[in-house]
This record gives structure tokens, sequence and C-alpha cells, in this order.
């Protein structure tokens, strides 16, 4: 019974330093964190779009990351590495944190995300996903979704071959969610067949 009650405590508390390191982080780009165990302590390791935010000017950012994990979360004696995303075109949480960046400098939404597409493709996804939920052009909540490639919609492939990312971004409009689905090219999915470069556009409202 203690057994399970500390792996409830433990998933517990990485759930809330990952949501705490999400917000503190968002400068940076935080993506990704696992916690490593061992006799001499925790590791943190953070993935992010630019490490050297989370690493600070001497190492200062990150000596205070430390003070405030362990003050918010809980965690004593742990040490941080931080790392950059190797390829942030096939990670679904890099490419919303990207959409956000360019949507708050203006860019259209549709060719962001169709260069979000592209550039996942080219990197040899299966195919991708990008859904865009907010006051796109008037005053009614609507939303839009565009699809390149291949994705599996349920089941088993989808479980196993695809990762999902959601973001929320604050525009002049009001917020934004912008969800990115993508699919892996795998064993399991060998039945399916890239679409070459097609993208699918798909619109939709509904009232708020």
């Amino acid at each position: 019974m203690v057994y399970y009650k500390n792996i409830l405590e433990s998933k517990k508390q990485s759930m809330m330093l990952r949501e705490y390191l999400d917000k503190k982080l968002k400068q940076a780009g935080f993506v990704d964190m696992n916690l490593e165990s061992s006799p001499l302590g925790t590791r943190l390791n953070i993935l992010a779009l630019r490490p050297g935010l989370v690493i600070g000017l001497h190492g200062s950012n990150v000596r205070n990351l430390m003070e405030d994990i362990s003050k918010e979360i809980g965690l004593k004696e742990i040490s941080i590495n931080a790392a950059e995303v190797q390829n942030p075109a096939l990670d679904p949480k890099a490419i919303a944190l990207r959409l956000s960046n360019a949507y708050q400098k203006g860019v259209n939404f549709r060719r962001a995300a169709t260069i979000a597409m592209n550039e996942a493709i080219a990197a040899g996804a299966l195919g991708i996903e990008i859904k865009l939920q907010g006051k796109i052009r008037n005053e009614r909540a609507s939303f839009q979704k565009f699809i390149a490639g291949v994705l599996p919609k349920s089941g088993y492939p989808r479980e196993a071959a695809t990762k999902s990312a959601v973001e929320h971004v604050l525009l002049k409009m009001g917020v934004y969610g912008i969800k990115v689905t993508v699919a892996y090219k795998s064993p399991f999915l060998e039945d399916f067949k890239l679409k070459g470069d097609k993208i699918e556009e798909n619109k939709g409202q509904q009232t708020q």
C-alpha cells in the first residue's frame, strides 16, 4: 500500500513540476522534462527551445530555479541540466510554441500553420494536424484545422504513433488555443501511405 502511495505522490509531484516549469520557463520555450533519482539526489533534465535562458549568465538562472523548485514543489537536493530540442520540427510542443510566437508577431494563421506542417513532413513525420481555436476572423468563436500527410484517428495506431501538445496565446482578439498532433513513422503503420505534400484545411465556427 505504501509503495503505491509513493508512486502516486511521485506522479503528482512530477505533474506539478511540469506545470510550474511550463509557466516559469515560458520565455525559454520549455518543451519537456524528466526526473532521474539516484542516491546522490534528483536530476532534473529540461528540454527547451532556448536552453541558454534556463541556465542564465554563469548559471544564475539555474541557481534561482533550484531554490524556487525547492520552495514551490518541495524537491530538495536537485541538480538541473538544460538541453536544446534536437528536432523542433517534429516535436508537437515545440511546434505549438513556435506557432504561438509567430501569431504574437502578427504572422498570418494559415501561413504559419502551412510552414510548420511542411517542415514536419520534410523532417520525416508521417502526418501532422494543427487546430486553432479562437476569434480568428470575427467576434464569434471559431476554429480552423489544418492537416498534412496521414494521422491515425483511433485505436492502438494512434496511441503508438502520435503525440499531441496544447499551447495558449493571448492576442488582441482574446485567448487562442493551439493543438498540434504529430504522427511518426512506425512499423505498426505499414498499411498507411503518405499523401505526398497535400495539405487539407477544414474550417468551422461555433458560438461563444
